[in-house]
């Protein structure tokens, strides 16, 4: 399932794509299976990469399964806090890297 956080805009056209956007236009389940699908606004394809969400997924397993683990384990080696922060830095720089890409 793609993790889509913002708007991503078209390798080609640079307009802004949205799942709503998709949605309206018939091609959300193409853009869910990560197939080519048609720009809405320029019709040329693109297509959302399998490692596009592979960050912001780790970043959410991070601060949202370890860190709370790592502080109910008490774990020594590092801080469930720092663990959390980690998580979150890891998202950010997920959902900054996430594009889409021409097919």
């Amino acid at each position: 399932m793609a993790l889509l956080l913002k708007p991503l805009r078209c390798p080609h056209c640079q307009q802004p794509i949205d799942k709503a956007l998709l949605r309206r236009h018939g091609q959300l389940q193409t853009f869910l299976k990560r197939k080519p699908f048609p720009c809405p606004h320029c019709e040329k394809k693109a297509v959302f990469p399998e490692k596009a969400d592979t960050t912001v997924s780790m970043g959410i397993f991070l601060s949202v399964i370890l860190a709370p683990l790592f502080h109910l384990w008490d774990v020594n080696f590092i801080d469930a806090k720092h663990l959390f922060g980690l998580g979150i830095a890891v998202i950010i720089a997920g959902v900054m890297t996430q594009k889409l890409d021409k097919a």
